[in-house]
């Protein structure tokens, strides 16, 4: 149940016929696990937060670094050198006192990744490297939990939505990693802020369409991106990959295969 100042702070919401009261209540009783406190973290978890998601998780294993402020706008520059899920939930407690965070200040692996992620409602991942992406897409993958997976680097971004067993997994389309030496981060390549703040963002939109009950209008077995020189979006469908070692029981992956949507990480 909504509390009398939880209507008021989310009335812009409720006001919205997709949305309502139900709705909000449904966001309310919502778990989102939140992966990397970084340049596609900060933007999501600051609207995720702000719509009233009940309870998000954080995992990330980094402390802040000066560098990372120009695109992390959930830490300040008192944070400097302090765990980023700490940084972060202070900041997003004094945005929304009623939502519940947890923080989990540790890499992701295959030991602890089960009990971080049991019983999220969705998880939207926003590393910055293709190992965590391929774990985080095989483990929703078997505890059916719909996933969102956003990547940046330079001027470039992308959004991935995949439902278990519905949309093509992250591993339909791009098999298995690259070589760790083939694919530039942003601390060797270099990426603008604003990229990640509007990846971040779909990411965070796509979350809230999922919980009210309005993926088909969205990413899920799609990939959405954006080349932020030319301002230009395009919008990919998925298929399943017969060769894949999760999902693979249909044809090939999307057409056209376009090589610079997979080294964006």
């Amino acid at each position: 149940m909504l509390s009398s100042e939880e209507i008021s702070r989310y009335s812009r919401n409720i006001l919205l016929n997709e949305v309502g009261r139900k709705g909000q209540e449904k966001l309310k009783s919502s778990t989102i696990t939140v992966i990397g406190a970084g340049g596609l973290g900060s933007p999501a978890l600051f609207y995720l937060a702000a719509a009233g998601i009940g309870e998000i998780r954080i995992v990330d294993s980094d402390t802040l670094d000066i560098t990372n402020l120009q695109r992390q706008i959930v830490h300040t520059t008192e944070s400097i050198n302090a765990e980023k899920t700490g940084s972060a939930i202070t900041t997003l407690k004094k945005l929304n006192p009623h939502v519940q965070f947890k923080a989990y200040q540790e890499r992701l692996n295959s030991d602890n990744i089960n009990s971080i992620l049991e019983n999220s409602s969705l998880v939207m991942e926003g590393s910055d490297n293709f190992e965590t992406k391929f774990l985080v897409n095989d483990a929703c993958y078997f505890m059916k939990i719909p996933l969102i997976i956003g990547g940046i680097l330079r001027f470039e971004g992308q959004v991935i939505g995949i439902r278990p067993d519905t949309d093509a997994c992250y591993r339909c389309t791009f098999n298995s990693p690259p070589p760790p030496e083939s694919v530039p981060s942003c601390a060797d390549a270099g990426v603008i802020g604003s990229v990640a703040g509007i990846i971040g963002s779909i990411q965070a939109t796509e979350a809230i369409k999922y919980l009210i009950g309005l993926e088909e209008t969205g990413l899920f077995g799609k990939i959405l991106t954006l080349d932020a020189k030319t301002m230009n979006f395009r919008n990919i469908s998925t298929r399943k990959n017969t060769d894949c070692p999760l999902c693979g029981n249909n044809k090939n992956i999307f057409e056209p295969r376009d090589e610079e949507i997979g080294r964006i990480c």
